[in-house]
């Protein structure tokens, strides 16, 4: 009879136990199955995508806010004559003189910014002026002898050329390499002497140091400078 009792009573606490198991085991469930619900993690795929847009979306708006560089900007070398009614928006700080010449004596390194910018009269007292070189980006009114080949309605300045679409008429553009005259066009001419483009260089440019070294004799200490007889100061050999 005791023993029966203790079966009982033990009966009693393991179907106690079981019930309380099952209940938290539940309970523990329905916690997990709600914090599913409520935070979904993206599949990788979804995941994928997602990133891949926003990289998109951003090169997008950098590419957008990028100023694209100008396609028509004038070149760093002196070779090329720009197109018809092309615009060059961007002025070279330097560049190559006498690129790909058929001459003995080598190419010439050519600072624009500072023979455009500073004070390069021969007497040093002003900066030279565009048509200096530019000689055809003037009116025929402006010129004088012995240019006579006007491109440009107004006297070119940086002012000018800033409002303006029309591009600067570079030196090969007009002053030729020997042997490479375009068909529809003619070598300029001074005298009975064609101006190709290795004498219209040493025109202007020796014409200029000449002067600076008579009004300002110091100049010929400076390094790089150099007058008509200084051939290499300037010239890389070929």
């Amino acid at each position: 009879m005791k023993n029966l009792l203790k079966l009982i009573t033990l009966g009693i606490f393991a179907l106690f136990g079981l019930g309380l198991f099952i209940t938290q085991t539940n309970s523990g469930l329905n916690k997990a199955v709600s914090a599913q619900t409520t935070v979904q993690p993206t599949p990788p795929d979804e995941a994928t995508n997602t990133a891949a847009n926003t990289n998109a979306n951003v090169a997008a708006n950098v590419e957008a806010n990028t100023e694209t560089p100008n396609a028509n900007a004038a070149p760093q070398t002196d070779s090329s004559p720009e197109k018809a009614g092309e615009s060059d928006k961007k002025i070279p700080k330097e560049f190559t003189l006498g690129l790909d010449s058929f001459s003995e004596y080598g190419e010439v390194a050519f600072n624009h910014d500072t023979h455009a910018f500073e004070k390069y009269s021969p007497d040093g007292k002003s900066v030279i002026s565009c048509v200096f070189c530019h000689h055809t980006d003037q009116p025929k009114s402006a010129m004088k002898p012995p240019l006579v080949t006007s491109e440009r309605d107004v006297v070119l300045t940086l002012e000018v050329w800033q409002k303006s679409d029309q591009a600067v008429t570079r030196c090969r553009a007009r002053h030729f390499q020997d042997g490479e005259v375009p068909d529809d066009k003619e070598m300029p001419v001074l005298g009975d002497k064609e101006l190709n483009n290795e004498i219209a260089y040493h025109i202007n440019c020796n014409t200029c140091h000449d002067e600076a070294a008579k009004l300002r004799p110091e100049l010929k200490k400076k390094k790089g400078f150099a007058t008509t007889n200084d051939c290499f100061i300037c010239h890389v050999e070929n």
